[in-house]
């Protein structure tokens, strides 16, 4: 029976923040890097972004650590999700800017004046539905500034059975990479997805979605299931 996570639960949210985010994903720290990398090497120390989905405040916690005085504007749905990230980012100030709402109704959220440098959304779009997800890339260029990028770190979908040895070989290979001694297995990763009622996507399909919204977009990064896409608002838009 497939099933969706109860992100409103309080006590879901505090173990879904105190969970090891590797043992289902090991390359977790690269594909982190990956994003926090890409907006230091363009953001200013004014620039202002925008987190769709930004869930407990970790990806915040490590932009705000590297990147002096950029602030975000983090969208999160659930309100136990959004009180851990405030706990954890208050040491930062008025930086981090909380907004409580879904990323699929960004036109009625009380967002910050942009227009905003960058939009990223980590492991959160394969939340809504592939209409949903249309609609939030019309946003997202819509608010970014002409030369804005938009960064989307999510799982796609991918031929488990056809290519299963190949991708056990992948997996494997992140889980030693990581130095990861208890990580899951590739039977219990499938398993564990599999029962998720989640909307994942092809990958060509998202890279056409993009350049529908009219982003020049590519895939930098493609590991088992997992891509970051970046998309690029052109500068005479």
């Amino acid at each position: 029976m497939s099933q969706k996570d109860p992100w409103a639960d309080k006590d879901f949210a505090d173990r879904w923040d105190g969970k090891n985010h590797f043992r289902d994903n090991p390359d977790r720290g690269e594909q982190l890097d990956l994003i926090v990398s890409l907006l230091a090497g363009g953001c200013g120390a004014d620039s202002l972004i925008l987190d769709l989905g930004s869930g407990s405040g970790r990806v915040e916690e490590l932009i705000f650590e590297r990147i002096p005085g950029v602030r975000v504007a983090g969208v999160e749905a659930s309100p136990s999700m959004m009180d851990i990230a405030k706990r954890r980012l208050a040491t930062f100030g008025d930086r981090f800017i909380p907004v409580t709402g879904g990323m699929e109704d960004l036109a009625g959220l009380e967002l910050p004046e942009g227009p905003y440098a960058f939009t990223i959304s980590v492991q959160a779009l394969h939340e809504v539905s592939h209409e949903e997800k249309k609609k939030i890339m019309a946003d997202v260029y819509a608010l970014l500034e002409p030369g804005g990028a938009f960064f989307v770190l999510d799982r796609v979908e991918f031929e488990g059975e056809a290519l299963s040895v190949a991708y056990r070989s992948v997996w494997d290979r992140l889980n030693r990479k990581a130095g990861i001694k208890e990580g899951m297995s590739y039977e219990e990763y499938l398993k564990t997805y599999r029962e998720k009622d989640d909307h994942v996507a092809p990958l060509e399909d998202q890279l056409s979605w993009l350049r529908g919204a009219g982003f020049r977009a590519s895939c930098l990064y493609l590991h088992y299931n997992r891509a970051l896409f970046a998309a690029r608002r052109p500068e005479d838009s």
